[in-house]
């Protein structure tokens, strides 16, 4: 999105590039097809394992042996067992994985079109422009729990507003981008707009009968747990959708990465590779804050992990690593936050994943330097 160097630079953004123009050899390629395939495979039972222990675990232990046969469907040792899992835990597990692949994915696109690598849909305030249009939803209907006793037409009021929210300050953020240049800038802006957002909930909530402020309470600071098959269906047709788009915008986004010029000259649309970028990010981020609330930290967190991961930024890698990563990081996350059994207090997800992501942004700001001095 902005052609000028960042002031925090991406060391993994020159691995698309080759450094030197001679081709690595057959057995240099076999060796990283290997590494490739070896770590897509353990993110995916890393991954497995998760849903598997998150699912297991709870105010009611059930045997792992238990849970792969209920979810393998095959004769399970009791109803109750089957109940719990299949009723009550897989679909909040469902939404922890779909909801961390979103934001993950959403994160790199980011990334990518304002060529910052802090950006990330709650870093920029998008996900807090999403609370703000969900905000107004909740609050204003009849239903005194989160999306308790709405019907489908009015679950898809709230998400539609949670997008719209979304999609309003990723556009601002946008502007600003394109009209100031500064990554810097851009990221302090960002910041503002989601303190603002906040500031307008703060008066909602004051304004509002406080029967209804505990499930708002909840929504603001993130949770899986009170997703229900329902609610799923939405999410998991609009993220699957979506997801699905972004395979297709790996390669426009690997020529982004070198300028909207170099881009452009390949051939690129780039006004439409980024409408269909900002449409996508404000899609997943509307739609996970609509039914998961606010989960931070885990759009930019996960990007950078993939790279360092992979060693490139070629978005046809990084793009499903980072969804892979995401709903591990969520999965882990919620586990710490109160599923596994062990209290019958939960933490907000919010407080979890920031252990993850604030050490990235410190990781990211402080390795850019070091390079800068070095030079």
């Amino acid at each position: 999105m902005l052609d000028s160097a960042t002031d925090v630079e991406d060391p993994t953004e020159k691995d698309i590039v080759p450094s030197t123009p001679q081709p690595p050899s057959r057995p240099g390629r076999r060796r990283r097809a290997g590494y490739v395939g070896g770590l897509f495979l353990l993110l995916v039972l890393l991954l497995l394992g998760a849903v598997v222990v998150l699912i297991a675990q709870g105010s009611i232990a059930i045997p792992i042996g238990e849970v792969i046969r209920i979810l393998t469907g095959q004769k399970a040792g009791s109803e109750i067992s089957r109940t719990i899992v299949m009723d009550a835990r897989l679909p909040k597990v469902v939404a922890g994985l779909l909801a961390g692949s979103a934001l993950a994915v959403g994160g790199v696109q980011m990334q990518t079109l304002f060529r910052n690598p802090l950006a990330d849909p709650f870093v920029l305030g998008v996900s807090s422009g999403a609370i703000l249009g969900a905000s107004i939803v909740i609050l204003g209907t009849g239903g005194v729990g989160w999306l308790a006793g709405l019907g489908v037409v009015s679950q898809l009021g709230v998400t539609g507003a949670a997008v719209a929210g979304a999609a309003g300050v990723l556009l601002i953020a946008l502007g600003i981008a394109r009209r100031v240049g500064d990554p810097v800038v851009v990221l302090v802006v960002g910041v503002m707009l989601g303190y603002l957002a906040g500031a307008a909930v703060d008066m909602l909530i004051y304004y509002t009968d406080p029967d209804r402020l505990q499930a708002l309470t909840t929504f603001t600071r993130g949770s899986v747990r009170n997703v229900t098959w329902n609610e799923l269906w939405v999410i998991a047709l609009t993220c699957g959708v979506v997801l699905l788009l972004s395979v297709f915008l790996a390669q426009p986004l690997n020529a982004l990465l070198l300028g909207e010029r170099y881009a452009g000259s390949l051939g690129v649309n780039v006004r439409r590779v980024h409408f269909l970028s900002l449409a996508s990010v404000a899609v997943l981020s509307g739609v996970t804050t609509a039914y998961c609330g606010a989960i931070g930290f885990v759009g930019l967190a996960a990007p950078h992990l993939a790279r360092g991961l992979l060693r490139t930024a070629d978005h046809r890698l990084v793009l499903p690593a980072s969804a892979l990563i995401g709903g591990v990081i969520v999965l882990i996350a919620e586990y710490i936050a109160g599923g596994n059994g062990l209290t019958t207090t939960t933490l907000p997800l919010n407080s979890v994943t920031a252990f993850v992501g604030a050490p990235v942004i410190l990781w990211v700001l402080l390795s850019g330097r070091a390079r800068r001095e070095g030079r």
